[in-house]
């Protein structure tokens, strides 16, 4: 036989005088069958490399052991690093996970769900929500889903999100306590996303529960870009009363707002403040480097996968909202004192000589 040809059931049976039922029966330890038999059988399938079909093996246990996970934009360190936690667990539940990077838009995701699981996934991880709990019903029709970073009420077996409204609170209370800043505004993202609502609603109740006044043109939101993040700033600065702190919603819009502060010629964080609810990979060696909450991302792909598999075998289940815990990271952007040079060798970014160099201050 060819080395490339594949190995057949029946080519295992052939070589040990039996039929493919117990040559089937034999490989998945089923039946009443010898164990002389059964050694052969093994012996045999060793011998040729035979490795059961997929497919074959789905038809009998009604299970692919194949997980589909769709994000937005998977070249983003965000969506990246939830594939790396959620492969680092399926790998040793024994599943296979499948990406699809769909976009955020209603078709590419619908797309994608239709794509999953007309290859028989198990199930589906899903971080972007374009459409109604309704929708969504309609598009999985009975498959078990898990929502990453967003919720959908009553559909699926739950979601892991983020603890948002603390974050922000956080970053309130420091603002406030710490740096006696008053007049806060908020840099927000998309209010039909669940991270973008919760940040904005636990902005506007922190500054409440500390009698601290809202103006209505301290509040805006955008899209989760850099530039959205530029705008938004340029926005606040130029107001009449503009803030003496700004709170962006996502690292996105942090970087924006850096940018657009510089632009104008602001010492930061002297004239204005700026921190982030996300941390950005390069936080800590911006200038001035930025005071962030930050959380385990891996964590949100490794518990959004184990979700996922507890629900097969309890498909009855109550809808479970896992909710992620999160912390401040102080440093130079809101006016706490920050040693990068500290920083960067407790990261281990010494260079060939043994020594770093921390970014003079502007």
């Amino acid at each position: 036989m060819a080395r490339h040809s594949r190995v057949r059931l029946a080519d295992v049976a052939q070589l040990v005088g039996v039929s493919t039922t117990t040559a089937s029966r034999a490989l998945n330890g089923r039946g009443e069958i010898s164990d002389a038999t059964r050694a052969a059988v093994l012996e045999a399938a060793d011998r040729l490399g035979f490795r059961p079909s997929p497919f074959a093996q789905s038809l009998q246990s009604r299970r692919s052991n194949t997980v589909g996970l769709i994000v937005p934009n998977v070249a983003h360190h965000f969506y990246a690093t939830i594939v790396q936690g959620a492969q680092s667990y399926l790998k040793e539940a024994g599943y296979q996970l499948v990406l699809i990077d769909s976009g955020e838009d209603a078709e590419g995701v619908a797309d994608a769900i239709d794509t999953l699981i007309g290859h028989w996934v198990d199930g589906i991880m899903i971080t972007t929500t374009p459409f109604t709990a309704v929708g969504f019903s309609d598009l999985l029709n009975g498959t078990p889903c898990v929502f990453i970073d967003e919720t959908v009420e009553g559909v699926g077996a739950g979601s892991i999100t983020l603890e948002n409204s603390e974050g922000v609170a956080l970053l309130v209370d420091h603002l406030a306590e710490t740096h006696g800043h008053k007049r806060i505004a908020f840099l927000g993202g998309r209010p039909d996303r669940t991270d973008g609502r919760e940040r904005r609603e636990g902005f506007l109740n922190a500054m409440a529960r500390r009698g601290l006044l809202v103006a209505p043109e301290h509040v805006s939101e955008g899209e989760w870009s850099v530039r959205s993040g530029v705008e938004q700033t340029l926005h606040q600065i130029d107001l009449a009363t503009p803030p003496t702190a700004l709170i962006a919603a996502s690292a996105e819009l942090a970087l924006g707002a850096l940018a657009a502060a510089r632009s104008r010629g602001l010492r930061l964080p002297d004239d204005m403040a700026i921190v982030s609810f996300d941390d950005p990979e390069v936080g800590a060696l911006l200038e001035p480097a930025l005071t962030a909450i930050t959380y385990d991302t891996l964590a949100m792909g490794e518990r959004s996968a184990r979700l996922l598999v507890a629900a097969f075998d309890n498909e009855s289940a109550p809808f479970n909202d896992v909710r992620l815990p999160v912390s401040l990271v102080t440093r130079r952007s809101c006016g706490c004192e920050f040693d990068t040079l500290q920083a960067l060798k407790h990261a281990g970014f010494d260079d060939p000589r043994g020594r770093v160099t921390s970014p003079s201050p502007s």
